[in-house]
C-alpha cells in the first residue's frame, strides 16, 4: 500500500476574503484634464513656433522627427520598439502621409494666421467629420441624434463664416475654410486606417513612433521642395524652443492617451475633445489677449453640443 502523502496546509475558508483595495478613481479624471490641457497648449506652442521664425514645413519635419524619437526611446525602454516589416512600413507611411504630413502642414500654416481659440474650435470638428464620413461609406449605422450632432457642427461652421462681424478680419474666412482641412484629413485617416487595417502585434506607442518617423521622412522632401527647410541652431530662437517643447509634451500626451484608454476606455478619452476647446480658448485669452465675437461663442456652444451627440452612442459600444 503506497504511503499517504502530506497534502500540505489547507486554506482556511471560514474567513471572508479581504476586500479589494480601492483603485485610483481620480487618476482617469486627472489624465483626462492633462490631455485636454496639453491639446489646448499645443495650439499656443504652434502659434509661437510658426510666428517665431520656424516655417510650417520645417516645423512639421522637426516636430515629427523629435516626437518620434522620444516615443522610440520610451518604447525601447519598454522593449517594444517599432516593427519595420513591409506591412508595418506601408501602414506607417499611409497614416503618416494623411494624419500628420498633410493635416499638420495645414494646421501649422493656418495657426500662424488664426487666433489660438478659433483653431481649437476648428480641430474639435474631427469626431463630427469622422462620423459623417463613416455614414457616407456605410461603416457606421444611422442614428438620428448623432446625425443631428453633425448638423449642429455645420451650423457652427456657418456662424463662424457667414456673419461679417464674426471674425476679427473678414479676410480670415479663407484661412478658416483651409483650417477645416486639418480635422477633415484626420477624420479620413481614422476611417480609412481603422483598427481592422492595423498591423497585428503592435501596441499604440510603437505604432505612433513608427508613424511619426514615416511622417518626418515624408515631410523632409516637402520642406526642401517648398524652400522651407531650416536647420535648428544654437542658441535656439523663441520659435525653436516652442517647437522642442511641443515635441516633448506631445510624447507625454501620447503616453497619457494610451494610459487613459487602458484604464477607462476610448469613449472616456474622447471627452478630451471638449476640454481641449476650453483650454485652447482660455490659453488664447491668457497668452495672446484674444477676444471672440458673440457668433464665435455661439458656434463654440453648437460645436460642443454636436460633438456630445456624435459621441453619445459610443457609451454603449455601438456605431
Amino acid at each position: 500500500m503506497p504511503p499517504i502523502r502530506n497534502p500540505g496546509p489547507t486554506l482556511n475558508t471560514s474567513q471572508p476574503p479581504s476586500p479589494p483595495r480601492p483603485g485610483p478613481t481620480l487618476l482617469p479624471l486627472a489624465l483626462l484634464f492633462l490631455i485636454g490641457a496639453l491639446w489646448g497648449g499645443f495650439f499656443v506652442l504652434i502659434k509661437i513656433g510658426v510666428t517665431g521664425g520656424v516655417r510650417p514645413a520645417s516645423y512639421l519635419f522637426w516636430f515629427t522627427l523629435m516626437a518620434g524619437t522620444w516615443l522610440y526611446i520610451a518604447a525601447t525602454l519598454r522593449r517594444r520598439r517599432p516593427h519595420f516589416a513591409r506591412s508595418h512600413i506601408l501602414y506607417y507611411l499611409r497614416l503618416g502621409l494623411v494624419r500628420f504630413t498633410f493635416a499638420n502642414l495645414i494646421l501649422y500654416t493656418v495657426q500662424g494666421r488664426l487666433p489660438v481659440g478659433l483653431m481649437a474650435v476648428i480641430m474639435a470638428f474631427t469626431p463630427i467629420f469622422t462620423h459623417g464620413i463613416s455614414l457616407a461609406v456605410r461603416i457606421e449605422r444611422f442614428y438620428l441624434l448623432r446625425s443631428f450632432g453633425i448638423l449642429l457642427g455645420f451650423g457652427a461652421v456657418l456662424l463662424i463664416l457667414v456673419p461679417r462681424s464674426s471674425l476679427p478680419d473678414p479676410e480670415l474666412a479663407a484661412w478658416v475654410l483651409l483650417g477645416f482641412g486639418a480635422p477633415l484629413l484626420h477624420a479620413i485617416a481614422y476611417v480609412a486606417l481603422s483598427e481592422k487595417s492595423r498591423p497585428r502585434g503592435v501596441d499604440s506607442m510603437t505604432l505612433s513612433s513608427g508613424t511619426l518617423f514615416a511622417a518626418s521622412f515624408l515631410a523632409l522632401p516637402v520642406a526642401v521642395a517648398m524652400g522651407d527647410f531650416q536647420w535648428l541652431s544654437w542658441p535656439f530662437s523663441k520659435g525653436e524652443i516652442a517647437l522642442i517643447c511641443h515635441s516633448l509634451i506631445a510624447a507625454v500626451n501620447f503616453y497619457a492617451i494610451f494610459e487613459l484608454i487602458r484604464i477607462a476606455g476610448p469613449t472616456y478619452m474622447s471627452q478630451a475633445n471638449f476640454l481641449s476647446v476650453g483650454f485652447g480658448v482660455l490659453f488664447g485669452i491668457l497668452f495672446f489677449g484674444e477676444r471672440h465675437s458673440a457668433y464665435v461663442w455661439a458656434a463654440m456652444g453648437l460645436m460642443l453640443a454636436g460633438v456630445a451627440l456624435v459621441n453619445m452612442r459610443r457609451d454603449k459600444g455601438r456605431g
